[in-house]
C-alpha cells in the first residue's frame, strides 16, 4: 500500500494541525474573551467546545493505526 502512504501522511499532518489551532483557538477565546466582547459564561462554553475537539483529534492521532489497519 505504498500508494496510500503519502495520502495517509497528508491525512495525519492535517489532524495535527487541526488539534493544535483547537487547542490554541480554545486557550485565546479563553483569555481573550473579555477584549473581544464575549460573555465569560460563553467565551468558557466555546473554548471547551474547541478543547474537547483538539483532544478528540488527538486521540485520532493516536489510535490512527488501529483506526485504519493496514492490509497485508
Amino acid at each position: 500500500m505504498a500508494s496510500n502512504e503519502p495520502s495517509q501522511r497528508a491525512a495525519k499532518a492535517l489532524f495535527a494541525a487541526l488539534a493544535l489551532t483547537f487547542v490554541l483557538a480554545g486557550l485565546a477565546l479563553y483569555l481573550l474573551g473579555d477584549r473581544l466582547g464575549i460573555a465569560p459564561d460563553t467565551a468558557r462554553l466555546v473554548a471547551t467546545a474547541f478543547l474537547i475537539a483538539g483532544v478528540a483529534d488527538t486521540l485520532v492521532l493516536y489510535f490512527w493505526d488501529r483506526i485504519f489497519k493496514r492490509r497485508s
